[in-house]
């Protein structure tokens, strides 16, 4: 035991410290220089946007480099040699960002934790890249560790003298500092992992400030990334929001669940058309901001509140008086589209999890039943379409896991009309991309459609002229008045491109089903959205939906369908078109039998009985998108 105490010889301590702190002091200058080279290749190597980062957002930058110190300080533990632990990071670095630059300029949308969860099954990152210059990322690795091999070789011994003790020369513990090396692998992965709980751990809403004033945006990574780094970005995407499990959850009690549904779906399909003999494509359409300026609901008026010069959307009005028509009570006022769309197109809630599925639970969870995945068992083929980047809301994995098997975005588009100054799509191009899949692709179909023209911002100048103008009671903002005729103006145009598509659709020689809805309205109307009255609150979140057919489904003209939220729109089509489904869907038939509107806006704090159906809905959610996925598991 003798010669473990001598380790508290001052000549022994001051060579051992020696060396700690000289490589303590040189990770933590290579981990400043990482961090702007890590930052410089996030912005595809624009040394001025990396320069900017690095001066606008000092302190968000320099908790980045710190975070990558103590990861240099663990390989440090893992290695016991300071410029061997640079090289291993550097190459991992350069390897993560040449996938990120080549992700981005394939998809528009930086590299995610989730990439690698999916590699094996899609070879998700080797779609992303080229032999040439894989060939010139490992030269480019080969010369930087040459250098560092040769700095080590030439100044290692110099500036890193190791702790060595003539007499323990043999010892291999005390040779390596292998005691030592622990102490600071486990400090700073401890360190590591506490440093970042509050950014992998986040809440999963849209907008967060969490940290340095910095603001976590779940639906879009790119803002995330550029905003936070690519460190606290990457990091944010590890999360898995860690949802609490309801009371009585177990597998017997889904399994229980299941049983009973299923058994009422074999009698009710009994009854009911089979969809794979009905050759019959089915496309929903979610329209972002399409909502309806003559909204009436509960006895209130929109038209009461804001007036406005003529007839913003006649041809939806037209269609309502020949095809089922109703409302849908929105999740969300001016944004949360994919909340939404979640619910449409799964027929699950976001009631209970109260976070945007899309981005914190849907990619870890897996495979998620839905209309596509549903039918995409009967031998449809799944196409989804959203005419902008791919990456906003994790859409090119969620999309994925709900079944859709194709997925076009703005890269991928035959058509990329803009209206006047406007940034996005346009609904026409929109539409005319699902009519070349129809015409072109004899199978039956799941298209799923989510529109960009009517998306914010509003700029008065988007538009050469503005067909309407808006008279209120209460004086508008300067920036209502400019930004509402602009609104209403693309409403106006989007419904014109909605009757030019019914009436393409009149023309096909093949069987077509549309599912159309608004997601929300836009955040311009201040006036019945801060109403003090709830029922003129509610006018803002009423979005008008339709169910049409091309051929004669059995739908009765002019008739009217449940005011609902999203949840339950896909069942209702399902049931109008009296069409076998799956024992989810009998499940969602008593849940919106019970609560056709389930969310807190509409409820806003009334106490509504917790029926066991409603549990079992609650039990459903949860075991699907943060339990064990005993439903999905158990056949």
């Amino acid at each position: 035991m003798r010669k473990y105490f001598s380790l508290l010889n001052p000549k022994t301590w001051n060579k051992k410290a020696r060396f700690i702190c000289v490589s303590l002091l040189f990770l933590a200058l290579a981990a400043i220089v990482l961090t702007w080279f890590l930052e410089y290749r996030y912005f595809i190597n624009n040394f001025s946007r990396s320069w900017n980062f690095v001066f606008g957002s000092p302190a968000v930058f320099f908790f980045n480099a710190f975070l990558l110190w103590l990861i240099l300080v663990a390989v440090w533990g893992l290695t016991g040699r300071p410029i061997l632990s640079v090289g291993i990071i550097f190459t991992v670095i350069a390897i993560m960002t040449y996938i990120h630059i080549s992700k981005y300029n394939s998809r528009g949308y930086p590299l995610l934790p989730e990439d690698f969860q999916l590699a094996s099954e899609a070879s998700t990152l080797t779609k992303f890249v080229d032999v040439w210059s894989i060939v010139r990322l490992v030269i480019a690795i080969i010369i930087v560790c040459v250098l560092l091999g040769l700095f080590a070789h030439y100044r290692g011994e110099k500036y890193f003298l190791r702790y060595r003790e003539e007499k323990r020369k043999n010892n291999f513990i005390f040779r390596h500092l292998l005691i030592t090396r622990a102490v600071f692998l486990f400090g700073a992965i401890f360190i590591f992992m506490s440093s970042t709980v509050f950014v992998r751990h986040n809440l999963g809403i849209r907008y967060e400030k969490i940290f340095l004033g910095t603001q976590f945006t779940a639906w879009n990574q790119n803002r995330n990334y550029d905003e936070n780094g690519f460190i606290l970005g990457f990091l944010y995407n590890f999360q898995k929001l860690a949802l609490g499990a309801p009371e009585g959850y177990s597998e017997e009690r889904i399994a229980n669940v299941k049983e009973k549904y299923k058994i009422i779906a074999e009698n009710e399909n009994k009854k009911r058309k089979d969809p794979s003999k009905e050759n019959t494509s089915v496309v929903v359409i979610l329209n972002e901001s399409f909502y309806d300026p003559d909204v009436s609901f509960q006895g209130k008026n929109f038209s009461d509140y804001y007036k406005i010069s003529g007839e913003v959307m006649p041809e939806l009005h037209a269609l309502q008086k020949r095809t089922p028509s109703g409302l849908m009570y929105s999740l969300d006022y001016g944004g949360g589209t994919a909340n939404i769309e979640f619910e449409a197109l799964t027929s699950l809630t976001n009631f209970w999890t109260n976070t945007v599925p899309y981005t914190a639970l849907i990619p870890k969870a897996g495979k998620v039943p839905s209309i596509a995945s549903m039918l995409g068992k009967q031998n449809f083929d799944t196409l989804a379409i959203h005419p902008f980047n791919g990456g906003m809301y994790k859409r090119d994995i969620v999309l994925k896991n709900e079944g859709f098997s194709n997925f076009t975005t703005e890269i991928e588009m035959d058509y990329k009309e803009h209206d006047g100054n406007s940034e996005y799509i346009n609904d026409r191009s929109a539409y005319q991309q699902a009519l070349k899949s129809l015409r072109e692709n004899e199978n039956s179909q799941v298209i799923g459609l989510i529109t960009m023209q009517n998306h914010s911002p509003y700029n008065s100048d988007n538009y050469d002229h503005h067909d309407f103008s808006v008279e209120t009671e209460t004086e508008l903002s300067e920036s209502r008045q400019a930004s509402i005729p602009t609104y209403l103006q693309t409403l106006h145009e989007s419904d014109k491109y909605l009757g030019e598509f019914i009436r393409e659709l009149d023309t096909l020689d093949r069987n077509v089903v549309v599912l159309f809805f608004g997601d929300h309205s836009a955040g311009q109307f201040d006036i019945v959205k801060n109403s003090e009255d709830k029922e003129v609150r509610d006018l803002s979140r009423v979005t008008p939906y339709f169910i049409y057919a091309n051929y004669d489904a059995g739908l009765k003209a002019d008739a009217k369908l449940p005011t609902t939220t999203p949840n339950c729109m896909v069942n209702t089509l399902l049931n109008k078109l009296h069409w076998q489904k799956d024992p989810v869907y009998y499940l969602v038939d008593d849940v919106c039998r019970e609560q056709p509107i389930l969310t807190t806006n509409y409820l806003d704090g009334t106490e509504f009985e917790m029926t066991e159906t409603l549990q079992n809905y609650q039990l459903l959610t949860y075991d699907i998108l943060g339990g064990q996925r005993y439903w999905i598991k158990n056949k």
